[in-house]
């Protein structure tokens, strides 16, 4: 959101050390000064900082010292591109596929690895490897709780190819495949509408997709996954389905003009006045968006948010589309979640709730009713840093924000793995079915069962999340 830029020029008195950046103790020091600064005029919990002082710590353990109690979601990164490429769902290499680990059992410190999404156009994609899949070595080393961040980053490195032993569980013990050597895209732009389809099940239509980030485009600012969303969601609307499962289980949140897109898509009675979301800030920023100088030069209210009736693009060339809507068609809408359904996802949920009837499916969201901006210092190059402070709470039309524990779903299901994605047979997508038809769709069989004392601790793959040490896609809600 370019005013919460201009802001910070009129209200930050930017850094202007004199100290030689070439040295790491001076850089910090600058990096340090200059979050601080930033913090000061755009942290959500701003007047509860520290006094200031002069810092030569690493910069992550600087902001560490900054963050309120109440705050989970802040966050500091080495490298601003690399994250503002993460967040566009560009990598620079990927092993072509999302994943999550688990710890193996209480009585190992071994952890496995499940793919839960191949990625489209990846070599990963034409090998066969398939959402199920199970790993434990990288590189020929098992994976552990002590190593498994340094060898997942081979996933992601300079490096052309890597190794996985992929595996399957018998019941008494593991049985290693032979190693798959996998040579991983570079440049890797991953499209966040992943799939869409329509069933046609007894006398209903359904609609399904899976939308995996929020982002409008790779950074080339053409907008052009959200007009992709558009036109599925077109494809729908000429297509007359009769009820709509959107599934969010991976989705960790991103961009809040995207959340703003698809909510818009989703919603009865689509006008351009209608309220999607009210939105809280400091102090700071509440008497700027109050004062005359920022009404003089902007027409927005910054306090509210009205779902949108157009997508506006400026590249290639600068035009504006229409926004599909589907909403006048729904009596309510199922929302496939997980563990991981977070920030973006859960505004379009909140915002949504007082005008259709949402239907969770699936497992406990994150409980992100929060939101930040990607900061980096655009006065020195040198400073490679960037910050992404929580500056915001979002409520929406009802003003109800109560959700920091999540969104509990109405039908708890966890996710398995085995089917595949928009296969009907995949326990959450059944479930949805199901409640859709009153036809019992045929459940999930889960393939590899552990015993007592092996993987997961004998309770079986359906109880595994709690389990989880590393999801691996983490995006957060953010304005631009």
């Amino acid at each position: 959101m370019k005013r919460l830029f201009l802001f910070l020029c009129l209200a930050a008195v930017l850094t202007s050390c004199v100290d030689d950046l070439s040295n790491e103790r001076d850089m910090n020091r600058y990096v340090n000064k200059w979050t601080y600064e930033y913090m000061t005029a755009l942290y959500y919990w701003n007047e509860e900082l520290p006094a200031y002082k002069s810092s030569y710590n690493n910069p992550a353990v600087y902001f560490a010292t900054l963050i309120n109690e109440e705050d989970r979601f802040s966050a500091i990164f080495e490298n601003y591109q690399e994250i503002l490429n993460k967040l566009n769902g560009v990598t620079a290499s990927d092993v072509g596929f999302e994943f999550q680990l688990y710890k193996e059992s209480d009585v190992n410190n071994n952890v496995i690895g499940f793919v839960v999404y191949i990625k489209p156009g990846t070599a990963a994609a034409t090998m066969g490897i398939k959402r199920g899949d199970m790993f434990r070595k990288i590189n020929g080393t098992q994976i552990t709780v002590d190593n498994f961040s340094d060898l997942i980053g081979s996933f992601y490195d300079a490096t052309t190819n890597v190794t996985i032993t992929f595996s399957e569980f018998n019941g008494s013990t593991f049985i290693d495949y032979n190693s798959a050597v996998i040579t991983k895209t570079l440049n890797y732009k991953e499209n966040p509408v992943y799939l869409d389809t329509i069933y046609s099940i007894q006398d209903k239509k359904i609609g399904y997709f899976v939308y995996n980030f929020f982002t409008n485009d790779s950074g080339d600012e053409t907008r052009r996954y959200d007009l992709e969303m558009n036109n599925m969601i077109g494809k729908f609307n000429q297509e007359n389905i009769t009820d709509l499962v959107v599934d969010l289980r991976y989705n960790s949140g991103g961009m809040m003009s995207s959340a703003i897109s698809l909510a818009s898509m989703l919603v009865p009675g689509l006008v351009a006045d209608k309220v999607f979301n009210y939105t809280e800030y400091n102090q700071n920023y509440t008497d700027y968006f109050n004062s005359d100088e920022f009404k003089n030069e902007f027409d927005e209210n910054p306090f509210v948010d009205n779902f949108a009736t157009t997508i506006e693009v400026e590249k290639p060339t600068k035009h504006t589309y229409p926004l599909q809507n589907v909403g006048d068609k729904l009596q309510r809408i199922y929302f496939i979640t997980g563990t991981g359904t977070a920030s973006a996802s859960e505004m379009v949920i909140n915002g949504l709730k007082p005008y259709i009837n949402c239907v969770l499916i699936g497992d406990t969201t994150v409980g992100k009713n929060v939101g930040s901006t990607l900061i980096h210092d655009e006065e020195n190059t040198e400073n490679q840093w960037a910050i992404m402070p929580i500056i915001l709470k979002y409520f929406n039309k009802d003003h109800q924000s109560d959700f920091s524990d999540g969104f509990a779903p109405e039908f708890q299901l966890q996710d398995d793995y085995s089917y595949q994605l928009g296969d009907t047979r995949e326990a959450l997508l059944a479930k949805a079915i199901s409640q859709i038809t009153g036809v019992q769709v045929t459940p999930s069989r889960i393939r590899r069962q552990p015993v007592a004392g092996d993987p997961f601790s004998g309770v079986g793959l359906q109880n595994k999340q709690r389990g989880l040490i590393l999801r691996n896609k983490a995006v957060e809600l953010y304005r631009k």
